[in-house]
């Protein structure tokens, strides 16, 4: 019987250590990944960063499909007459040209104006999210971050710390499972 016990508590050991250390892993790059969507700043037009901006062609081309494209916080994104900046209501997809896809949201406010999220993937710091605000086919950025690069710090010390506590956690499944450790 012992020695059943002991293969066991073997297994329930691997597999809580498995858990631990997977989750230790995936963990910080989901929220290294999700950080922008907590972390929205006002943008500051004099900035020289970027953001992203969500539209569709005029004419010619099918009204639901949406496209993404980058502007600097300084220049003028608005006023170019064969682009329409409102979009329909809902969730949107943009597959892009290259590496990155982006997820659009837009919601029509009570001003009759249009507030619209792009959450962009496969971006260079990985993900940004800009918001910002339709009126009269203008474009108003009001908020917009990167992810945050120190959260990847999790992915390296959290490891660490389940590797540290792998021989508490060996005892706690022996003692749980009442078997001399030795």
């Amino acid at each position: 019987m012992t020695k059943l016990k002991r293969i066991a508590a073997w297994a329930m050991n691997l597999v809580i250590f498995s858990v631990l250390f997977a989750g230790s892993c995936v963990g910080p790059g989901v929220l290294y990944y999700e950080s922008p969507r907590w972390s929205l700043k006002t943008v500051d037009p004099g900035d020289a960063g970027s953001f992203y901006v969500a539209f569709r062609s005029k004419d010619g081309e099918a009204p639901e499909q949406v496209y993404v494209k980058r502007y600097r916080f300084d220049q003028d994104p608005g006023g170019k007459t064969d682009l329409q900046y409102n979009l329909q209501n809902g969730l949107h997809r943009d597959r892009g040209s290259g590496k990155e896809s982006a997820s659009i949201t837009a919601t029509t406010d009570k001003q009759g104006g249009q507030l619209v999220q792009v959450f962009v993937t496969g971006d260079t710091p990985w993900t940004s999210l800009s918001e910002y605000r339709v009126k009269d086919n203008k474009i108003y950025p009001l908020r917009h971050a990167n992810s945050t690069g120190w959260l990847l710090l999790g992915a390296i010390v959290c490891p660490i710390v389940i590797i540290a506590l792998a021989k508490r956690i060996k005892r706690s499944v022996y003692r749980w499972m009442r078997i001399d450790p030795s």
